[in-house]
């Protein structure tokens, strides 16, 4: 099949198109360019190129996978449905919980979501059925953590890094983070805080691998992780976040803790560090087996 997808949130579709062409389909990219996300196929230099980019190119694939929802430019994009074009729609969040992209959804044939959560919110969709793909990351060429040679930085009195990601401060919990952070220290732990943001993807992915703990999702409002808990778990990274356990598998080894919880959970995690190396290589086990590229790709087959 010829697969187009189109924008490129957490780098989720160009993997899964890097991954599809391992299956045998021709499958690219088609993005606005952000040096924060893995390079598109076909660059555009802002939406409304990016638009008239995908009417241009939509004859020369069978599917056209939409990340972000679609909203109205479905209006432009209905001929092509009508002449047989399928369309599939891939939800990462807030357009979905807020209803923002949803208006031709009826173009799609298929509606994925990336987080466990979007279920709750198949109303703003006509109650369609919601199909959960996990984020992929890349994991090729990924070194993980050497806990034995850093076995030493686990002794002592720290300090032990702590790496935060955050796209948006305010979603993503950054001043609960900094306060739980603070209250640990204050109480007796010897932690340094990280905050990674407004550097390329490289940068970040390499200060994210000389962390001992992320923390990722810190805000009373979201109860999931993102893709920066994957890519810290790949690197065999342990991962504290505000999640509700009960939407994933049983063996996610990410530590859950709520906001107010926080500087607790960072206590314990102070005091059983040595703990963190097998927490890691849970960690890693559960990435490979979840959210490896080409694990999604087959389970988009069924779809495709």
């Amino acid at each position: 099949m010829r697969v187009l997808h189109v924008n490129n949130q957490a780098s989720v579709g160009y993997l899964l198109s890097r991954a599809q062409r391992k299956l045998g389909h021709r499958s690219d990219l088609l993005s606005v360019p952000n040096p924060k996300q893995r390079p598109p196929d076909i660059g555009a230099g802002s939406v409304p190129w990016l638009f008239a980019e995908l009417l241009a190119k939509a004859p020369s694939y069978d599917i056209i996978h939409v990340h972000g929802g679609i909203g109205i430019s479905g209006l432009g994009l209905w001929p092509y449905r009508l002449a047989g074009k399928r369309f599939f729609c891939h939800y990462h969040g807030s357009e979905l919980r807020e209803g923002k992209q949803t208006l031709f959804h009826s173009l799609a044939e298929r509606l994925f979501i990336s987080t466990p959560d979007l279920k709750r919110f198949s109303g703003n969709v006509g109650g369609r059925e919601l199909v959960h793909i996990p984020n992929p990351v890349l994991v090729d060429r990924v070194t993980p953590v050497d806990w034995t040679g850093r076995s030493g930085e686990l002794e002592g009195e720290g300090p032990m890094r702590i790496a935060h990601l955050p796209s948006l401060r305010r979603v993503k919990g950054t001043d609960n983070v900094i306060a739980g952070v603070k209250e640990a220290c204050s109480n007796g732990a010897r932690f340094e805080l990280d905050v990674i943001e407004d550097v390329t993807l490289d940068d970040a992915m390499k200060r994210l691998s000389k962390a001992h703990i992320c923390i990722d999702w810190m805000s009373d409002d979201y109860d999931i992780h993102g893709v920066v808990s994957v890519e810290a778990m790949v690197r065999a990274v342990p991962v504290v976040c505000n999640i509700d356990r009960s939407l994933y598998p049983d063996d996610i080894p990410i530590v859950a803790s709520k906001p107010s919880s926080l500087a607790k959970v960072l206590a314990e995690l102070w005091d059983k560090r040595a703990d963190l190396p097998s927490i890691g290589e849970r960690s890693r086990r559960y990435a490979l087996d979840r959210h490896d590229p080409d694990r999604v790709a087959q389970l988009m087959e069924k779809y495709i």
